[in-house]
């Protein structure tokens, strides 16, 4: 894949880490100080991963917002200082990613993949005039648990941070249609919910639901559950299930946080999903009830959807991970550390650990658990793409 990579500062600054990490992947940085060659650049090849640091004539945010706006599909990094109120004004301004002035290697690795995923996916989602486009690898995953305070919302904003991360279009559908509060984990005050949504009645035909979605700095978009808990009246399972096909549309992957109960709704909500994330601290009771919960999904038919996670991996007073597997009769599909400070710490700020604490083991688990759902997209891919360029074939 041709991939062009541009390092705009008119400080003349150097980027030497930078460079010697994009020359192991056979890439070459160009480094661009006139804004007027810059633009040159930017007209001739459309895979183009910009990357800025911050400039003494130019203000780095407002340059960034209108080379986004002019040229929409630029991959714009934005190197900043260590600061998160600069990583959340970059996200405003339309930068595809971030990174510090003091990252490592590892970090300025994660970045080049990150653009190239991103870069990779925009490539094969181009607009073919009379084609519709293929979805290729939607996912439905469903992150479950037998009590409240389990870490259930907290895993599912920090996993869908971490697949957007990973280039992935994610959408949090909020299921708990009665006190859900998925949105104030990421700071977020929604203006409108899915009861908006629903209140639209047939109209939702004409209407598409990402108007009624809230989006957050990190990629993720929520369907909010209703302001007030008298609302959810009003949602029924075949709503829930009509949001779902509408999500599918726009985003890879949806991700659903629900309850502890087994409603109508949840039911529908686990039923329209590929996984189930099912949520164990390793507590006795907890384990109980978790082998309860998967013997009720295996009479509802829905067992080999079922994944176990072991959320709080390494908890003291926990039962060894060998004998919860047993109790369960589910083998652990992922472990999630204990870092009670750091995850107690993220839900205070309203921002993913996964953003905030990159480095830590909770935020490296989550990111590897992203990745382990995501395995076997590259084939999935291949194969949608070999459909898309049949039809194209056929529409010539």
């Amino acid at each position: 894949m041709e991939m062009q990579w541009l390092f705009y500062s008119d400080t003349n600054a150097r980027a030497d880490m930078l460079e010697e990490c994009l020359e192991k992947r056979d890439y070459k940085l160009k480094r661009v100080t006139y804004l007027d060659r810059l633009f040159d650049h930017l007209k001739k090849d459309p895979n183009v991963v910009l990357l800025i640091k911050a400039n003494k004539v130019y203000n780095v945010y407002q340059l960034c917002e209108e080379l986004s706006a002019k040229y929409p599909h630029l991959h714009i990094v934005l190197m900043i200082p260590d600061n998160m109120e600069n990583a959340k004004k970059a996200m405003k301004a339309g930068a595809s990613n971030t990174i510090r002035f003091s990252a490592d290697k590892d970090e300025i690795r994660e970045m080049i993949v990150h653009a190239e995923k991103n870069i990779q996916h925009r490539m094969r989602q181009a607009d073919v005039t009379g084609i519709p486009l293929i979805a290729i690898d939607q996912r439905v995953v469903s992150i479950s648990s037998t009590k409240g305070g389990a870490g259930r919302s907290s895993v599912t904003v920090n996993l869908a941070a971490a697949l957007a991360e990973q280039g992935q279009r994610v959408a949090v559908l909020d299921g708990d249609i009665q006190f859900g509060d998925t949105a104030m984990y990421l700071n977020l005050k929604p203006k409108k919910t899915i009861y908006e949504w629903v209140k639209e009645g047939d109209n939702r035909a004409e209407l598409d639901i990402d108007q009624f979605m809230t989006k957050h700095d990190s990629g993720v978009s929520i369907l909010a559950a209703p302001s007030r808990p008298e609302f959810f009246e009003m949602i029924t399972a075949a709503d829930i299930q009509y949001a779902i096909e509408e999500l599918k549309n726009i985003y890879q992957v949806i991700l659903i946080d629900n309850t502890a109960a087994i409603s109508e709704v949840q039911l529908q909500c686990l039923k329209a999903s590929d996984e189930i994330l099912v949520l164990s601290n390793g507590e006795l009771p907890c384990v109980r009830n978790t082998r309860l919960y998967f013997d009720t999904l295996e009479s509802l038919q829905l067992s080999h959807k079922a994944k176990l996670v072991h959320n709080r991996s390494g908890k003291k007073g926990a039962i060894d991970p060998k004998k919860m597997e047993e109790v369960i009769g589910a083998s652990i599909f992922a472990s999630l550390s204990e870092q009670e400070a750091i995850v107690s710490g993220s839900i205070q700020e309203g921002v993913p650990y996964v953003t905030s604490h990159p480095r830590k083991p909770v935020a490296k688990d989550m990111k590897a658990l992203a990745a382990k759902l995501m395995a076997g997209t590259e084939e999935k891919e291949q194969k949608a793409e070999k459909k898309k360029k049949k039809m194209m074939a056929k529409a010539q």
